[in-house]
């Protein structure tokens, strides 16, 4: 009996699947009397199956929306929007109470009988027509449905890595039989069970395919809803529904491809009167088309809407300090389309249910490019937008590329691989900006990464010794992946890897080579995220095409950055020692000369003429001249280019040295030795003061201590012999607090606190770090 329920239950959803575009589209034809047939034999079908089952409620659903569609049937009532929309709220609850059945849960709550009375109301308007019996009526019959049998999702993945696993077995088999002086008489039949083990594998492989048109079913239901929902008419339109997918890639996009169309409802089509208006017809077209592109597939989502309003989607990525306003003036239309995809923008006039808070489509993004896929965007204002989503045809077989970083073997996509050059070519150029490498491959200037300082497995590598593969992201962006060398272009069957290892986000999945050796996927996107090569759209590293005018002996390279007050600044690469991120609270302004506190070094401070964060991350460029530092506050990294020596010298002499233009805009560029003259001074090592804490205090050793640790001091307990720079103790402490030169209390009472000279609440954060940053730069002066 369990067994014939089970195929009741997978039968039943199967049919839901489907029947929902069905019931949509006999809505807009009701002449279809094929679509009528198949509504109307999916509730036959279900309630001859509740009669045997002994579900009354699911039987009384059934046969009232039997009923109902047998008098469509006959001619004797028409289909109405009401009476469709009465048969679908049947089906939903149907749906419901099959999950209910499935779960063991108990049904969904009474009400039947509002849903079998919507049945039966009248459509007062309905033109009712007497046409022949059903007997006498052309009916088309469905092609004869091909022979299937229901599988565990688990039995296939199962045999598909058993298969997987004899074809890593028969290539280290084959490699041994090269390697050694084989047996003629056993070739043959090897050769025959290795085209036979192809056969299988891929029989096994098509096993997990899916036509999209699975996808598709529950698009139609979708768009009458929303459509519904926003006042509008919307006509859905799919191609392409016998184009095969790996179902784990079917699911995968399932969700993006929702969020793609509600935005288009929601965001591109307008109302009826709106299209009218603009000279269009009232009823919008949504089209979704799948195509097979060797081993891609190609889907692409269009409308006939009102387009990107491109001018107002930048206004607000400057408004949210995506890109500046500066930046936002050079962006081309299709750069400006694709702030789209940046977190926290949308065009909506207000937030509604569906959209307007900006939160979505840089999760698509993210989404589809975590399986190897990319998307773009493409619109006309007034005629519509074009996204095109680019996927693999399966998750399970990647084409990889297997590269040795620090005596471990790695893949990568091939799909990402734009070029692979070796760090010696001639063509090759490096360049560092403090820790930054930069490699400029026949004018295009990339940044360039180490696989193994990436993953940790070294700390510093040599580029010139180098394999560089150069690594094409979705977004379009371009960097250099530097390793150590190239073994081979495989075909691989990935593997899921244990969340311990997906939750680093640099790993994609695992594989066996031939020889039984394990190796991790790299994702690229993820490992380009971690090291910051990809990010917000005015922040990212961008590829510079070096002009064939520029004499490349006299060319200065440069980092291109937005200083403290917010005006474009370059300075020279061979100036900057490193880039450093420090908090805040490493600033010490209070005197005429600001500082700096890093790696427990104080260094001179330039660059302080725009509002500066109290708390947080601040950036800090480390200049050397080799031998002494300067330190210089800036903004954020725009760039890094490469100038012709035409730079229109400053007036008077001072920080900056002239102004060049860079990409049409005039940009100060920062005079280095003008810094080191007037800033720089021997670096001194900071000794770092001393905090005594009470040791019989648990809260100070516990929750305190890391505190005044992270604000550059050395803790000390009762045992230090010494003065120390500071004491800080409860008010209730009873105990002798030792020598120190000065003396904080913490009270529990923040109202205590505020009469209590030199004390504090003990949780005001702010207090007490802007206390000890005052008493170490004391110190330090």
């Amino acid at each position: 009996m369990d067994d014939l329920l089970a195929e009741f239950l997978a039968e039943t959803r199967e049919m839901l699947t489907a029947i929902g575009g069905e019931l949509v589209a006999w809505e807009a034809c009701p002449a279809d009397r094929a679509r009528l047939d198949s509504v109307f034999r999916f509730v036959h079908t279900v309630k001859g199956n509740c009669g045997f089952f002994d579900f009354p409620r699911l039987e009384a659903l059934s046969h009232a929306a039997e009923d109902a569609l047998a008098e469509v049937r006959a001619g004797r009532r028409t289909a109405s929007p009401q009476l469709v929309t009465a048969v679908l709220a049947i089906i939903d609850r149907i749906a419901a109470m099959i999950d209910a059945i499935e779960t063991g849960e108990e049904l969904p709550s009474r009400g039947d009988e509002f849903l079998i009375a919507a049945l039966a109301a009248q459509d007062e308007t309905a033109d009712y027509a007497v046409v022949s019996s059903p007997e006498d009526a052309a009916r088309s019959t469905p092609a004869a449905a091909q022979r299937s049998i229901r599988l565990p999702v688990g039995l296939l993945d199962s045999v598909m890595s058993n298969v997987s696993d004899l074809v890593l077995a028969r290539n280290d088999l084959a490699r041994r039989m090269r390697g050694s002086d084989g047996d003629p008489a056993v070739q043959g039949p090897f050769e025959r069970l290795s085209a036979i083990l192809d056969q299988v594998r891929e029989s096994v492989t098509r096993m997990r395919m899916q036509r999209i048109e699975h996808l598709y079913g529950a698009l139609p239901r979708l768009v009458r809803d929303l459509s519904a929902e926003l006042g509008k008419q919307v006509l859905v339109d799919l191609e392409g529904g016998e184009v095969e997918l790996d179902r784990e890639m079917i699911e995968t996009i399932r969700d993006p491809l929702t969020h793609i169309i509600r935005n288009a409802i929601d965001h591109g089509i307008e109302s009826p009167s709106q299209r009218l208006g603009a000279g269009k017809r009232e009823i919008g077209t949504l089209t979704i088309s799948a195509r097979q592109s060797g081993n891609r597939i190609m889907l692409a989502i269009s409308d006939d809407g009102r387009g990107i309003d491109a001018a107002r989607l930048t206004e607000k990525a400057v408004a949210a300090g995506i890109v500046s306003a500066k930046e936002a003036e050079t962006l081309s239309d299709e750069a400006r389309n694709a702030l789209v995809f940046e977190p926290g923008l949308s065009t909506a006039a207000a937030v509604t249910a569906v959209s307007g808070r900006g939160v979505g489509m840089d999760v698509v993004r993210a989404n589809i490019e975590r399986v190897g896929g990319s998307i773009t965007v493409s619109s006309v204002p007034g005629q519509g937008t074009r996204i095109l989503v680019s996927l693999p045809l399966t998750l399970s077989i990647v084409p990889a590329l297997t590269v040795r970083a620090a005596d471990q073997m790695f893949a990568i996509p091939r799909s990402y691989v734009d070029e692979i050059v070796h760090g010696r070519a001639a063509h090759l150029e490096f360049a560092r900006a403090g820790d930054a490498v930069l490699a400029t491959i026949r004018g295009r200037r990339v940044a360039c990464l180490s696989l193994a300082v990436q993953l940790g497995l070294a700390t510093e590598f040599d580029p010139s010794r180098c394999t560089l593969v150069l690594i094409r992201l979705a977004a379009g962006d371009l960097f250099a992946l530097a390793v150590d060398r190239i073994h081979d272009h495989e075909d691989l069957v990935i593997k899921p890897l244990a969340p311990a290892l997906t939750a680093l986000g640099v790993y994609a999945g695992c594989t066996l080579l031939d020889d039984g050796k394990p190796v991790l996927m790299l994702d690229i996107a993820g490992l380009a995220r971690e090291a910051k090569v990809i990010g917000e759209a005015g922040k990212r590293i961008r590829i510079v095409e070096t002009s064939g005018t520029v004499d490349r002996a006299a060319a200065i390279p440069a980092l291109l950055f937005v200083g403290c007050n917010g005006a474009r600044r370059a300075i020279r690469l061979g100036a900057i020692h490193r880039v450093e991120r420090v908090e805040a609270s490493a600033l010490d302004l209070s005197g005429k000369q600001p500082r700096v506190v890093i790696d427990d070094r104080i260094l001179a401070l330039a660059g302080v003429d725009g509002p500066i964060p109290e708390e947080g991350l601040v950036n800090i460029l480390r200049l050397s001249d080799g031998g002494t530092e300067v330190a210089y506050l800036f903004d954020r990294i725009l760039d890094t280019v490469e100038l012709a020596d035409d730079i229109v010298p400053a007036s008077a002499p001072g920080p900056i040295e002239g102004t060049a233009l860079v990409g049409g805009l005039p940009t100060d560029f920062i005079d280095p030795h003008w810094l080191f003259a007037t800033f720089a001074a021997p670096p001194r090592t900071m000794e770092r003061p001393v905090c005594r804490l009470d040791d019989s205090d648990p809260w100070a050793r516990t929750i305190l201590a890391p505190l005044i640790e992270s604000a550059g001091y050395r803790v000390v307990g009762d045992s230090f012999e010494g003065s120390a720079d500071v004491a800080i103790a409860s008010e209730a402490a009873t105990g002798d607090r030792g020598p120190a030169q000065a003396i904080i209390t913490l009270c529990a009472d923040p109202d205590r606190a505020a009469t209590l000279p030199g004390s504090f609440y003990r949780y005001d954060r702010a207090g007490l770090l802007a206390a000890l940053t005052a008493l170490r730069s004391g110190k330090a002066a």
